[in-house]
């Protein structure tokens, strides 16, 4: 796995979601289409080395718009980056760990497959290999003259409530590594990193009932809590979201 690849969000309407991810934090439209096998209006807007995976439900009975129903839209999957999908699969079948899609099939990423969110501390996973990343290196070499650029995606925040047990998951499906493990008593939380390319995901528990993490799980249940952009000037992309 080489590093994430995307983070999906489910919105109830992309032009409304543009009005954020693409006109306020200037990121690209890379590519957008309908998929109809999986129900949605899809766009991916990258930033850094990764993307952005905005997901529009079109029908009804789609696991996407079973989602929106009942979380009202966020962060919905985490898209690892493989050069070689049938290896990773059969890695996965391998350590038995519980799959969505047995074979890759099309999607907007290129050659798909999910795991299922049981296997991944409440979070869905998705393996992604390119088809061509020209098209994608041409955007990241675009620039727009604003108060501030996002650079990178930093990392993704999954909240779970054994912090040790979800590390070794994540070590044992993914091959990742972890950083040593620190407490944050002023955010409610213990936390560690595990990097992936030239991102991390960070693992987080609560220090107590009353830390955000803990009610957030106590809402929603173990899963992504939020994802973190690099920005080259942060007073700027302030300003930006108070305009």
């Amino acid at each position: 796995l080489r590093k994430i690849h995307h983070v999906g969000i489910v919105v109830r309407n992309l032009e409304e979601a543009y009005g954020f991810y693409r006109d306020t934090l200037g990121l690209p439209l890379n590519k957008i289409a309908t998929i109809e096998d999986q129900g949605v209006k899809a766009a991916l807007l990258p930033v850094g080395e990764s993307e952005i995976e905005l997901l529009e439900p079109i029908t009804s009975d789609s696991g996407v718009a079973k989602f929106l129903e009942r979380k009202g839209g966020g962060l919905h999957h985490i898209c690892f980056e493989t050069d070689n999908i049938e290896t990773e699969l059969q890695g996965a079948k391998d350590k038995q760990i519980r799959l969505i899609d047995q074979t890759p099939r099309n999607g907007l990423a290129g050659s798909i497959a999910f795991l299922h969110p049981q296997a991944c501390c409440s979070v869905l996973v998705e393996y992604a290999q390119p088809i061509d990343e020209s098209e994608h290196a041409s955007l990241l070499s675009q620039g727009r003259s604003r108060g501030f650029t996002a650079k990178r995606l930093d990392h993704v925040v999954i909240a779970v409530n054994d912090l040790e047990a979800a590390v070794a998951t994540y070590q044992n499906n993914f091959g990742l590594e972890r950083e040593e493990p620190k407490d944050v008593p002023a955010l409610g939380l213990r936390n560690t990193f595990m990097p992936i390319g030239d991102a991390k995901i960070e693992m987080v528990t609560p220090l107590g009932d009353k830390s955000p993490i803990g009610q957030f799980i106590e809402k929603k249940g173990e899963g992504m809590y939020l994802l973190s952009l690099d920005v080259d000037y942060l007073d700027g992309a302030i300003q930006a979201f108070a305009e």
